[in-house]
């Protein structure tokens, strides 16, 4: 479910809220039926094309034994606790627009008939298996039983369409709030706020690594895949994904986010997810993206800048002038700096655990009611 980076809204550059996107394409149109009477036509191994149908409840299925049954051919496969009832031809007949281009694929809103949203990512650039891919589907359904990490509800595998639907969260990711235009009715993340989502998208990352054993990592940690809900609760989403894609033809897209022997190497690891999630902090720190120009044909990454900016001693320019009119919670701010410096640190030995890092997070959260505006500060220090 990804949402576009600030660099990568060229589709729909006036738009930065997810429910909002209206962009239709061709592509869409490719993917959804766009009217009741328009189904989508997926090809088949016979050249033949085919209304694709069934639902993964019409018969007993196989059991995998972790709650995962055994897809059956042309069907979408609902994950356990999943209350979407739906089959594929309801999918791909619904209404749909992109919501974004992202890493992995296409993320359409889908509404169907009977009034159902959810979003559909469409994979691009898989580079395995029909078996591999369901193998990791089961590692995936695991790792999003957690309240930080946005599920994956169904999935849908065949030679020439790989498709995941998740729940749609109208209220978007944390990149579009945070580096929206703002709007009538919209103000700028609070300190609190921001708090909040991120600490809420490292519980989710902690989670990840520790449910799926020390190789499992998350490999595509960005401010998009950060989704938030109503409350403003940050959910960390695409878990388990990167081990399908083909990793040369993703990176490319990352870039900002990447951790720099990733660079070198072409393989993460659950350190690369902790630098990953050190530009996320600066980006909610500074309000800035992940990459900055600064001239001519000349970009530095958020990383490099906030560490130059520190090392003269010049820590204050660092922070998001939204932020500065704020009261008291200059020391919160230093000390969240420090731990994002601590995971964007060049040598990955030198970067702290996502467990670490959640203690360290939760060590200095203040209550919300520190977090009042200098104005209102000033008018109630002004009443008799």
């Amino acid at each position: 479910m990804l949402l576009l980076l600030p660099e990568e809204l060229s589709i729909c550059a006036s738009t930065t809220v997810y429910g909002d996107f209206n962009c239709k394409s061709s592509l869409e149109k490719r993917m959804f039926g766009l009217h009741k009477s328009v189904p989508i036509l997926l090809s088949r191994k016979d050249n033949r094309s085919s209304v694709l149908k069934g639902k993964a409840e019409s018969e007993k299925p196989k059991d995998f034994g972790s709650g995962v049954q055994e897809p059956e051919k042309n069907k979408l496969f609902f994950f356990e606790g999943c209350s979407y009832n739906f089959d594929l031809e309801d999918l791909l007949r619904a209404s749909a627009e992109v919501l974004g281009k992202g890493s992995y694929g296409t993320a359409y809103k889908a509404v169907l008939e009977d009034g159902t949203t959810v979003v559909v990512k469409r994979l691009k650039e898989v580079a395995v298996g029909k078996k591999e891919f369901e193998q990791q589907m089961v590692i995936v359904g695991r790792s999003g039983q957690h309240p930080s990490v946005a599920p994956l509800r169904a999935y849908y595998y065949s030679k020439d369409e790989k498709l995941l639907v998740y729940n749609y969260m109208p209220t978007g990711s944390f990149s579009a709030l945070l580096h929206s235009s703002l709007g009538a009715g919209r103000s700028p993340l609070d300190w609190d706020a921001r708090m909040k989502i991120c600490l809420g998208a490292a519980r989710g990352i902690a989670h990840i690594h520790s449910e799926g054993g020390a190789k499992f990592v998350h490999g595509n940690i960005k401010a998009s895949n950060v989704l938030l809900t109503s409350d403003l609760d940050g959910l960390i989403s695409d878990a388990g994904l990167t081990p399908l894609m083909n990793f040369p033809a993703t990176i490319s897209r990352t870039i900002g986010y990447v951790a720099p022997e990733v660079m070198e190497t072409r393989k993460v690891n659950q350190k690369s997810d902790v630098y990953s999630f050190g530009v996320v902090l600066l980006e909610m720190l500074t309000g800035k993206a992940p990459l900055q120009a600064r001239g001519h044909n000349d970009v530095v990454d958020l990383p490099r800048w906030v560490q130059s900016v520190v090392r003269e001693e010049w820590t204050a320019e660092v922070f998001d002038v939204e932020l500065m009119k704020y009261q008291n919670i200059e020391e919160e701010m230093v000390q969240m700096l420090q731990i994002a410096l601590a995971c964007v640190a060049k040598l990955p030995d030198m970067r702290p655990t996502m467990d670490e890092i959640v203690r360290m997070m939760e060590g200095i959260r203040q209550p919300e009611s520190r977090n009042q505006l200098s104005s209102e500060t000033e008018s109630n220090a002004q009443t008799p």
